[in-house]
Parts: structure tokens; C-alpha cells; sequence
């Protein structure tokens, strides 16, 4: 037993070769598997340097466990076995003993597990249910086809909760940055810094990949809601702002909205612009209007305008080398040389980014 601390001090201070060499070297050493097993992992850790402070994000529920678990091991695969960051779950039910033991043996950090409050996943008592129903059959029956999750009120919890409320759980209070997960995604390269440091260090509270625009059906009143919100904020000026993101958001020459959004199912944020008065205060005007069950406000419009309205320039970051799959889309970096240093596993001409679809080539040709 005490050999067996003593390896694991020496193999602490040495990097991954020298100490695999060091364990063949020593013929004779009995070690259990669970010995075993842990030395490999701390062979191949690299040193702990100062990290941020900072956990993966993810809302989920109990049937998602396996494609969660299948995820996991990806994120430490390609970033986290260097990093071991911690990992929130919540769910608007309580983990099974199951979901909870499973997790625990797969992250590389910590996992800690929550409860949404019922208020924050329920129906607000302002809504009119029969009004509500209205709008779910308008989006279930429109002329070109039903609109996903056009009747689902779960959706509409979840968009709700993702807009202005997961921020504030108390899992989530002791962290400053935050990088959102949702089950079944994958990275598709190797991650070789620390992201959430390279967000920190670069002065960056929002980092995304992949941008896209929103199904207009979904949102009819939203951007007008949005630009009265700001108005009786006292705070309109911000939709013509130069040294924000208004531009991302608002066609510079109509001044009218463009749909584009940040597709927020990755994404690295600072806890603490979500946090912020001026946030908060916008979000709980257009929260007001019950657009969320209404119509079908997405979290992911629904932050982007509030972002790219609040924060200045320089302080969004499309992470434009990631390689990353959230079905049915991809982004792959396209430079050969990139793909091969970085391991990646994904084919360049799925990449989404020049797409029709697409708003990441805008938000690059505007240099934001």
C-alpha cells in the first residue's frame, strides 16, 4: 500500500510517456485494476494548471441517460480527461439512482445534480390556456407542414427556463462560466486548450459555433416585443449602437430583424452578464407578454437579441475551430491541417457555415 502511494506521487510529477516507461520498468508491482486504472488516468492527465472557474451545463431528463453518458465520454475524450471541470445536470424531476450513479462514474470532475423549481417549469398564472391553444393549432396546422414542437408545452418550459432562469439555480451559483450540453452531441475534434480560460483570458463572455436562423412562424411578435421591451427601458438606442452586436440581429439599411440567432446547444457564457440587472430586466418585459407559450419563442433568438444588444464589441467569440455535431448539423473546420492536428472526425462538406440557412459567414463578414 505505501509503494503504491509513492507511485502515484512520482507518477503525479511526470508526463504521460516517462510515466507509462517508469510502470513497465517495475517488474514484480502487484496492483489491483482500481490501482491500475487510476494511474493510467493520472498517466495521461496532463499537470493541473490554474483553471477557470467554471462547469459543463446540462438540462436533461432521466430518459436521456444513455445518450448522455455516450456524450460524456466524448467531451472527456476530446477535452475534459485534461481539464476534469465539473458538470451540473438539472431536471424539472428527480434523477433516478440510476442516472445518478452512472454519471458520477463517467464525468472526469465532479457531477452534481438539481431540481428545477416547479415554478420555474410551470404555467405562469397570467397565461390564457385557451389562447395558448390557439397558437399550438396555427403552428400544428400550418399550410406547410407542422412546425416542431409546435404543440408541445414542455418545449415552451424548457425555452423559458434556458432564457432567464437556469442561471439562477443554486448548483450553478459558485461558477462563473458556464459551457452548455445536451445529450446526444458530439465534438468531432480534440479540444487541446482550455476553452473556458481562453474564454476568460480573452475577455470573451459569449462563445458559440454554430448560428442559424429561426423559423419566422415560430416568433411573429418577438423582435417587436424585444424593441418596445428596450423602449420602455429607456434603452432603444441600443438597436443602433455601433459598438455592440446590434448589426448580427438588425439589417443596418431596414433596420428590421433578420432571424439570425446563436444556436445556443454549445455555447460557453459568463454566469455573470446573465446575472446582470440589464439582462434581467429585459428578459422579465418580454417574459410579461407570454410569448414563450403564445407563440414558440426559442431560448436561443431570445438570448441572442438580449446579447448582442447588452454586450460591446470584442466580447463575442464564434469558435470557428471546433468541430461539433448537434444532429442534423455540423460544424468541421475546413483547413486540412487543422483536421489532422486536431484529430477531428467530421467531413468538411457537411459543414454548415456557408449554408443559405447559416448566419456564422455573416457574423464573420461583419467582423464582429
Amino acid at each position: 500500500m505505501h509503494l503504491a502511494l509513492l507511485l502515484q506521487s512520482v507518477l503525479s510529477s511526470l508526463c504521460g510517456t516517462s510515466a507509462i516507461i517508469l510502470l513497465i520498468l517495475l517488474p514484480g508491482l502487484a496492483l489491483s485494476y482500481e490501482e491500475s486504472h487510476h494511474f493510467r488516468e493520472i498517466a495521461f492527465s496532463s499537470p493541473q494548471e490554474a483553471r477557470a472557474n467554471a462547469t459543463f451545463y446540462t438540462l436533461c431528463r432521466n430518459s436521456d441517460l444513455f445518450d448522455i453518458l455516450e456524450t460524456i465520454q466524448n467531451y472527456n475524450y476530446r477535452f475534459n480527461n485534461r481539464y476534469h471541470y465539473d458538470w451540473v445536470f438539472l431536471n424539472d424531476q428527480p434523477f433516478t439512482e440510476e442516472f445518478i450513479k452512472l454519471v458520477n462514474a463517467s464525468v472526469a470532475g465532479e457531477a452534481h445534480f438539481g431540481l428545477i423549481p416547479k415554478e420555474q417549469w410551470s404555467l405562469p398564472d397570467s397565461v390564457n390556456i385557451a389562447e395558448m391553444k390557439r397558437g399550438m393549432d396555427k403552428l400544428m396546422n400550418d399550410p406547410d407542414g407542422a412546425v416542431p414542437y409546435g404543440d408541445s408545452l414542455s418545449y415552451r418550459h424548457m425555452c423559458r427556463f434556458e432564457s432567464g432562469f437556469f442561471y439562477r439555480h443554486e448548483l450553478l451559483q459558485r461558477y462563473d462560466y458556464f459551457w452548455r450540453v445536451e445529450p446526444g452531441v458530439r465534438l468531432r475534434c480534440e479540444v487541446r486548450y482550455d476553452l473556458f480560460k481562453y474564454l476568460q483570458d480573452g475577455n470573451y463572455d459569449y462563445g458559440f459555433t454554430i448560428s442559424l436562423l429561426e423559423y419566422p412562424k415560430t416568433i411573429p411578435s418577438l423582435f417587436s416585443t424585444f424593441r418596445k421591451s428596450l423602449h420602455d427601458l429607456g434603452v432603444d438606442g441600443l438597436l443602433a449602437d455601433p459598438n455592440n452586436y446590434s448589426g448580427f440581429i438588425v439589417d443596418r439599411n431596414t433596420g428590421e430583424y433578420n432571424y439570425c440567432h446563436f444556436w445556443t446547444n454549445f455555447e460557453i457564457g459568463n454566469l455573470n452578464v446573465f446575472r446582470s440587472r440589464q439582462y434581467n430586466e429585459i428578459f422579465e418585459k418580454l417574459d410579461q407578454t407570454n410569448g414563450f407559450y403564445y407563440e414558440r419563442w426559442g431560448d436561443a433568438p431570445v438570448r441572442s437579441l438580449i446579447l448582442s444588444t447588452i454586450l460591446e464589441r470584442g466580447r463575442i467569440k464564434r469558435l470557428a475551430n471546433i468541430g461539433y455535431t448537434h444532429p442534423p448539423y455540423t460544424q468541421c473546420p475546413r483547413q486540412e491541417s487543422l483536421r489532422i492536428a486536431d484529430r477531428c472526425s467530421c467531413n468538411p462538406e457537411t459543414d454548415i457555415t456557408e449554408k443559405y440557412f447559416s448566419c456564422s459567414w455573416y457574423f464573420d463578414q461583419l467582423s464582429l
